[in-house]
């Protein structure tokens, strides 16, 4: 394992265009500066390598954990996450809130961060509800929020050049994954995962200092993905179907059931 200062494997030029931007590490005593990056080879998951971390007292807020290849990573519903080299396979210490309603909505929060830094890239992201990156239609990444012992991870994959074997994908997916290679040719995981911490800590901690949660969730609305169309959505073995209006304020999202709003916390967008 290795341990860089995020500063020093951040592209200058990424910091260089968005020197003006404002720190707000006022709101959590600690400036990107000090981040810090594991960096490993190879690894089960970089969330379980996190946690040991943070066990051993060896992580803080802003720290991550970066693997080049996963050989058990995981994503929602503990389901298996195929990590073939050359993505990003990231862990990433949260600042814990110090509002309960945002605490309930970090998934979406923590997917709008990483969505915003990607699009100061020039590419257009939509968040899929609950955890998903949307490009060109295709599965791009996903964010896996995990929180205990008093400590809170973002599980964080984004396809930069390989996809998954087709074989280890899920059977009835509502999409198909793709890679950001056409979109961000030069992207290697250390220096992308640096640039994408450095500007999508600022968008989380802008949110968390400034936004309430109504201005969140308007915020955050015109990107979500299937927006104001007719969806269906998998609850309990039950389908739903109506039209996506929006999040509320739990971080589910509200369907109109022919004129009847239904507020879904938890299930599977089938379409």
């Amino acid at each position: 394992m290795q341990v860089f200062k995020l500063k020093d494997i951040l592209p200058s030029k990424v910091a260089g265009s968005f020197a003006g931007m404002p720190d707000f590490s006022a709101c959590f005593q600690r400036s990107w500066r000090e981040f810090r990056v594991f960096d490993l080879e190879t690894c089960a998951s970089s969330l379980d390598t996190a946690w040991e971390l943070m066990d051993q007292g060896g992580m803080l807020a802003g720290d991550s954990v970066l693997c080049l290849e996963q050989t058990g990573g995981r994503g929602r519903m503990r389901r298996r996450w195929s990590s073939p080299r050359g993505n990003i396979y990231a862990a990433l210490k949260l600042p814990v809130p110090d509002s309960t309603e945002m605490n309930r909505m970090l998934s979406i929060i923590t997917g709008y961060s990483f969505q915003r830094a990607l699009m100061a890239r020039g590419i257009e992201v939509f968040l899929k509800w609950p955890n998903d990156l949307v490009v060109n239609s295709g599965k791009a990444g996903g964010i896996l929020i995990e929180e205990k012992r008093g400590g809170i991870l973002a599980g964080i994959g984004l396809n930069l050049k390989s996809l998954p074997d087709s074989r280890e994908l899920r059977t009835g997916r509502l999409m198909d994954p793709v890679h950001l290679s056409g979109a961000w040719p030069e992207a290697d995981p250390r220096t992308a995962w640096a640039e994408l911490v450095y500007l999508g800590q600022f968008w989380y901690d802008n949110i968390l200092c400034n936004y309430s949660l109504i201005d969140f969730i308007s915020e955050v609305k015109p990107y979500l993905w299937l927006v104001n169309q007719m969806v269906r959505v998998e609850q309990d073995q039950i389908v739903l179907e109506g039209r996506l209006k929006g999040i509320d304020e739990s971080g589910g999202i509200i369907l109109d059931c022919a004129g009847h709003h239904k507020h879904i916390q938890t299930g599977t967008l089938l379409s």
